[in-house]
């Protein structure tokens, strides 16, 4: 095992690396738990408040550059100063560098914590169908702590390169990201650990949704290669908070999309306008394959010069077990259209279907359906503020993904997204749903109703 300069002591150094009266790299980790103690601190502070020195080596030694964003001239790649902090962690004293940036990696993460409350008081203390990550009633939940290290292969476009990304969530969302599926149906990989397979709604658990590595080559417009396991192209909505903008999600997201594969997926820009991706993987949400049949899975994107209008088409198609004890295709496609109609307000439109044959054992030879169509309206009130209108309509054909064929379910949400800094998001919700063709919805004395009433709202901590 080759053993990293940082971990070799004074002999280890870089030989820029002048050491003071006590070794400068003695250990990576020394006084990581003070470092993130006085980052922590830093959480309510603006984005470009000078950077507080963690506890170093020295009394002389001195913080990098402190008059500029975080410590970091323009404040870092994407503009974000809270976005990769946990890597800060990783700062040799006198300026010997930085183990993880040294060699192309980055660690960052979030903290999600929220609340809903349902107007029905189900007996059942669920918001289930249709809100959810956020399903439970009345109780304070941990969604996510997530951890994200990653090493962007393509960082240098015009050569060959590695990289590649691992996510961990604990939490409550840990049950819903984790693989289930492995021989015979039986849970693998993350989908026994914390018991995921039969959580409840508000049981922490942990999950690893992705783990997959990147291969770069500069053929063409650029060749990126991901083997392993990774979230899925179909949809809009995703599985990390901070790539929503509610907290809770769309009926599309929860019942007609997979939220996980594993295979191989390569991508490339074919022209200025559009981009490609495609590959293998072994199906729905599964980290083996259990049918020893492969599935494909494809994006296509379309963005204008302005890009002020963009239009994606995502597919993924292959065999999965059915409801008869064989195996049968499933298959969905994903439309997703975004338009920026003025500097303030964007549109986006999304239309999901879902067809799946023997996915019903009541229509054995035929296909189960489930199709639907989502619309978001997004006004920018401020630099800090946002708010947004999500409608939608979905029908679960037969009744496979929620058991009551012929239902067509409906919701109405609004919310605002409020960055109280650059580090810490409010995102207040109203929700309505109601359901037509059944009473889907749980009431106080355990009766049944055709809709209800939600207010939620969640905290996101970047770090």
């Amino acid at each position: 095992m080759a053993v990293s300069p940082a971990f070799g002591g004074d002999a280890g150094c870089a030989p820029s690396c002048t050491p003071a009266a006590n070794p400068c790299c003695t250990k990576v980790f020394e006084e990581a738990g003070d470092k993130l103690a006085v980052e922590l601190e830093r959480l309510t502070a603006e984005c470009c408040a000078p950077k507080t020195c963690a506890p170093t080596c020295t009394s002389t030694d001195t913080c990098t550059s402190p008059d500029t964003c975080c410590g970091e001239e323009g404040g870092g790649d994407d503009g974000d100063c809270c976005s990769g902090r946990l890597t800060r962690l990783f700062d040799d004293c006198d300026g010997c560098g930085n183990f993880l940036e040294d060699n192309g990696w980055k660690l960052s993460g979030w903290l999600e914590f929220g609340i809903t409350f349902n107007g029905n008081r189900p007996q059942n203390d669920l918001n289930q169908p249709g809100v959810g990550f956020n399903a439970a009633d009345s109780q304070f939940m941990l969604n996510q702590l997530y951890f994200v290290l990653e090493k962007d292969a393509a960082a240098n476009e015009d050569c060959f390169g590695w990289g590649g990304r691992v996510d961990l969530v604990v939490g409550a969302d840990a049950q819903d990201t984790s693989t289930f599926g492995g021989p015979n149906n039986n849970p693998n990989f993350d989908g026994i650990w914390s018991n995921n397979d039969i959580a409840t709604a508000n049981q922490i658990g942990i999950a690893m949704p992705q783990m997959y590595a990147s291969f770069y080559a500069p053929i063409g417009n650029g060749v990126t290669v991901n083997a392993g396991h990774f979230y899925t192209l179909i949809g809009y909505e995703v599985v990390p908070a901070t790539g929503n903008f509610f907290y809770s999600h769309a009926y599309t997201m929860q019942y007609d999309e997979p939220f996980t594969h594993t295979g191989v997926l390569a991508s490339t820009d074919l022209s200025d306008n559009i981009s490609a991706t495609g590959g293998i993987t072994t199906g729905w949400d599964d980290f083996e394959n259990q049918n020893h049949q492969w599935s494909f899975l494809g994006l296509v994107t379309w963005t204008s010069d302005s890009e002020d209008t963009s239009v994606s088409f995502s597919l993924s198609s292959g065999n999965e077990n059915d409801a008869l004890g064989g195996t049968s295709n499933l298959t969905i496609y994903s439309l997703v259209a975004q338009q920026k109609l003025t500097d303030k307000l964007s549109y986006v439109f999304q239309h999901d279907h879902m067809f799946y044959k023997n996915g019903s054992a009541a229509i054995p030879g035929q296909f189960a359906q489930a199709y639907g169509i989502n619309q978001y309206l997004f006004y920018d009130l401020c630099d800090t503020t946002r708010a947004g209108m999500r409608v939608e309509y979905w029908r679960d054909q037969q009744g496979t993904q929620l058991g009551a064929p012929g239902t067509s379910y409906y919701e109405i949400t609004a919310g605002i997204n409020h960055k109280l800094n650059s580090c810490i998001q409010v995102r207040p919700e109203v929700r309505w749903d109601w359901a037509d063709g059944s009473d889907p919805w749980t009431t106080s004395n355990g009766g049944t109703k055709d809709s209800q009433f939600t207010v939620g709202t969640d905290v996101i901590l970047v770090f």
